[in-house]
């Protein structure tokens, strides 16, 4: 009898594991590529929805990328095999990573993606993530997995509330929120009355268009964000006026992601006044002084100041006209080298 008992347990045991093992992936590593692992699990809730969680860990000093990249990368993607039905693809606050003056917006350590599915699936999953991971080297990656999905693990429901957590917000964050357009900059302005403490922004994809890193000053309560415009390929950027755009403004771990029209922004202002004539006077003098105390100037002005004093002969007006003949031929010297700079730039030229 006990014999008995054993192996119809063991048989239960046996057709259990199957189920818990399909419920996930498993962690999967490429030959490729082994600086990152990726795990997809899937679970079906209560109301008929599945929801799926992509887990991505890397190696330190690696990282993935949002869905907006920025100015490099490539976000992740997949693509299902069989009768799929539309899948409703949850990111993260991402983080920012600037390297070489190229601005990117993505995800280091690990990071989890949560998804919905709604309609009727296949009984199991089947797709391929494509996924770049970026260090000193840029790594395109494709992982084949295949799910099943189990029916309301507690295990999963807390891990995929947790993921849920860390989505941006529809709103909550600010207490209002402009964005504008002036010729080659993107201007978002937010108030919040608790303050900003370590504000950041992230802004979704335009086509034709390139951001560049914001320019974050806090005054107060509001936030004024300052993005370099251009287009794809580095030259003036289109008017992006009554165009749609989705960004996320974070601060610290809250953000909210929001869709805004652009506007049109106010012409900018200087951050700085123009300087006062007799600051650029005095600056003008410091400078020069300067400049005559440096090694390679005062032995020969002191040369020059001896050879004068030895000359007892000449007149004092024929001295002051020497010193006047020299500070003529310097000032003509350094506008002719002005104007033959200024020829240049009006040219598009430079010299190397």
């Amino acid at each position: 009898m006990m014999i008995l008992f054993r192996r119809i347990l063991f048989c239960l045991l046996w057709l259990w594991l199957p189920v818990s093992w399909a419920a996930e992936s498993g962690w999967l590593r490429s030959p490729d590529n082994d600086h990152a692992s990726i795990r997809l699990r899937a679970d079906t809730s209560a109301n008929g929805e599945t929801r799926l969680l992509l887990d991505v860990k890397l190696e330190n000093g690696w990282k993935t990328y949002w869905r907006a990249p920025g100015e490099g990368g490539v976000a992740p993607s997949i693509a299902w095999k069989g009768d799929m039905p539309e899948v409703s693809w949850f990111w993260p606050t991402p983080s920012r990573f600037d390297v070489a003056n190229i601005t990117t917006q993505g995800y280091h350590d690990e990071v989890t993606f949560p998804m919905i599915v709604r309609g009727t699936l296949p009984a199991t999953l089947r797709g391929v993530l494509t996924l770049s991971t970026c260090s000193n080297v840029c790594l395109l990656t494709d992982y084949p997995f295949s799910v099943t999905p189990t029916v309301q693990n507690a295990d999963f429901a807390h891990d995929y509330a947790r993921a849920m957590g860390k989505i941006p917000l529809r709103s909550g964050l600010t207490d209002s929120l402009d964005v504008g357009y002036r010729p080659g900059e993107l201007v978002v302005t937010a108030t919040r009355a608790a303050g900003w403490s370590s504000p950041g922004l992230y802004l979704d994809t335009v086509d034709d268009v390139d951001f560049a890193k914001p320019r974050l000053r806090v005054e107060g309560d509001r936030l004024q964000a300052t993005v370099p415009v251009t287009d794809s390929w580095g030259e003036k950027a289109p008017d992006l006026r009554n165009k749609s755009l989705t960004l996320v403004l974070a601060d610290g771990a809250i953000a909210q992601e929001s869709t805004q029209t652009i506007g049109t922004a106010p012409a900018q202002t200087p951050d700085n006044a123009a300087l006062p004539f007799w600051q650029v006077v005095m600056m003008a003098l410091i400078g020069g002084l300067i400049l005559n105390l440096m090694p390679c100037v005062l032995p020969v002005l002191g040369m020059k100041l001896g050879s004068i004093l030895l000359v007892e002969e000449k007149s004092r007006s024929h001295i002051r006209r020497q010193f006047l003949a020299s500070v003529a031929g310097i000032i003509a010297s350094f506008m002719a080298l002005a104007a033959f700079m200024t020829l240049l730039r009006l040219s598009n030229h430079a010299l190397a």
